[in-house]
């Protein structure tokens, strides 16, 4: 079957295509892969024969995407690898010449940040589920987002995908931002970010968004996040 994208599809896709380094939120069953697939086949195509790195919960890197490609008659010339199971399955999946997309859970990034080392083949990054970044900070956080971080530099596209950016609320948003443009727009540090726009609860140990502080960060975060 052919891909026939909506109108708000190709919103995305022209989005991604313009913006290298953004995030897309858009709620499930909207078509988020297949438009960012739109898109990723334009910049394999055109801009640059590096492969792309898409990052997902397990099942969503092994069945969801793969399935996504097979799908669709127009992406049927994109190869795509899962990179999981084992590590002697994962080197060699790694060694796949002929792949341009290659897909792995987030619980295998500090294993491919090693294995890879300083040879980070991956220009272009999609996290799927982005959410799973919420928890980096630039000096303590997950270990997996801390291994991801280490790799910004080497890379010219990066694109978050998720329904659900903040679903623990609006300090869920710096963690994920920071991987978009390093602090530009919501704060060097977490510390800035919430000492900017964010208070004290009753009990001292939560925050609590001041009252101008959604608009605020959405105004900030227009010109990068659709």
């Amino acid at each position: 079957m052919k891909f026939t994208p909506r109108a708000y599809q190709t919103l995305i896709r022209d989005f991604i295509l313009n913006t290298p380094r953004c995030a897309i939120w858009a709620g499930m069953g909207l078509g988020k892969s297949a438009a960012s697939l739109s898109a990723l086949d334009i910049i394999l195509s055109v801009e640059s024969k590096a492969p792309v790195l898409i990052i997902a919960p397990l099942r969503v890197a092994q069945s969801t995407w793969p399935a996504e490609i097979a799908k669709w008659s127009s992406f049927a010339h994109l190869e795509i690898q899962t990179i999981t199971g084992d590590a002697p399955t994962r080197m060699a999946a790694l060694k796949n010449k002929n792949a341009q997309i290659f897909t792995i859970n987030y619980e295998n990034i500090v294993w491919l940040r090693e294995a890879l080392g300083t040879r980070w083949p991956f220009r272009t990054v999609i996290c799927d589920e982005s959410t799973k970044l919420k928890s980096f900070r630039l000096r303590q956080g997950g270990k997996r987002a801390q291994a991801l971080a280490q790799i910004i530099p080497h890379t010219d596209r990066w694109i978050h995908l998720t329904g659900t950016p903040c679903s623990n609320g609006l300090v869920d948003l710096w963690g994920q931002q920071y991987f978009l443009d390093q602090g530009q727009r919501l704060g060097k540090s977490y510390s800035a970010f919430t000492d900017r726009w964010f208070r004290p609860d009753w009990s001292g140990f939560g925050l609590v968004p001041l009252p101008h502080a959604q608009k605020a960060i959405e105004e900030s975060l227009s010109d990068i996040c659709l």
